[in-house]
């Protein structure tokens, strides 16, 4: 089969010719329907994710997020061969787990992926394009609780996770300001954002801060670097207020003498946020994030465009013609 895949951190991926996986036990063999593609997948590539006391196993196929058949079961296996799943792979198994979804097959466990059954209700392509950006906005919800009537800064909203959680808060009444480039205002907009402001065109501070001139109660930073967070995004907080940020870019200790609650959030995903995202969007309570869907013959250049950035909702990739 070929896979996406690298032979050594600091190489560049490509598509490689290996031998198709075999599940052992516990593990089911998927074959892979749909895959999407996250920041994640260029970090690992580019090594920023290795440690000098972890071996890993190469050639290491990328790929996180899945949804899939499953066409053999070892003993113990936790699905049936048939089963229609759906989740991602555990950031910190894939040192002795190289089986990514950029590939047509990859093995799994419940050990070294969140996997729920997939609805008949939700295709392969949606449901790839929700485990971890989907799972991520999830429990940051639950994290920022935002409340009726509060205000939630989402710097990059019209990205993967921005996405969910714009719509995660508005459902729960919070005036969600979505910071974006312009051309992604209707998208946020129709995603619940009541406020928007082009990053482009505007100083986000100073619009921020003329809107809302006694702070914003909660804020969420995907994409600054701790610079950016410490000396824009955080003096936009009203005291007592929360800010998480995905790029360990915030400062706990010096936001707490305002009682401002901080954290560099690392998703850790489970089964059971799975399964409510594929209850939430086949209620029709979630949308899906807007996806840019490629054939798997072209995943150098899905690859590509995750790395240049800027990325409205999801880039999937499919196996299927």
């Amino acid at each position: 089969m070929y896979a996406f895949a690298v032979e050594a951190f600091g190489e560049p991926p490509a598509l490689r010719e290996l031998p198709a996986p075999e599940p052992g036990p516990g593990e089911v063999l998927i074959k892979v329907r749909a895959a999407s593609v996250n920041p994640i997948d260029w970090k690992i590539a580019a090594g920023q994710l290795a440690r000098p006391d972890v071996t890993f196993t190469f050639p290491l196929v990328l790929g996180f997020d899945v949804a899939g058949q499953v066409t053999a079961a070892g003993e113990g296996a936790p699905f049936q061969v048939g089963a229609e799943v759906f989740g991602m792979r555990r950031p910190a198994t894939i040192a002795a787990h190289p089986y990514g979804s950029y590939a047509p097959y990859m093995t799994a466990s419940l050990e070294s992926a969140a996997l729920a059954e997939r609805p008949e209700e939700l295709d392969a392509l949606s449901a790839a394009a929700l485990p971890m950006t989907g799972g991520t906005a999830l429990a940051l919800t639950r994290w920022l609780d935002p409340r009726e009537g509060e205000s939630l800064l989402v710097v990059g909203a019209a990205g993967g996770v921005g996405s969910y959680v714009v719509q995660l808060a508005a459902a729960r009444g919070a005036r969600v300001v979505a910071v974006a480039a312009g051309q992604d205002h209707d998208y946020v907009r129709a995603l619940g954002a009541a406020e928007v402001v082009d990053y482009r065109t505007a100083d986000v501070a100073d619009a921020v801060r003329a809107g809302h001139p006694d702070g914003v109660d909660a804020a969420l930073d995907l994409v600054d670097g701790r610079d950016l967070v410490a000396g824009r995004i955080a003096p936009l907080l009203r005291d007592g207020g929360r800010l998480a940020s995905t790029l360990f870019a915030a400062d706990p200790d010096a936001l707490a003498a305002r009682g401002v609650r901080a954290v560099n959030f690392n998703y850790d995903a489970t089964v059971s946020d799975m399964e409510e995202l594929a209850r939430l969007v086949t209620s029709g309570r979630l949308r899906v994030a807007e996806t840019t869907t490629y054939p798997f013959s072209a995943m150098g250049e899905v690859y590509a465009d995750s790395t240049a950035g800027h990325v409205r909702g999801k880039l999937t990739v499919t196996t299927e013609e």
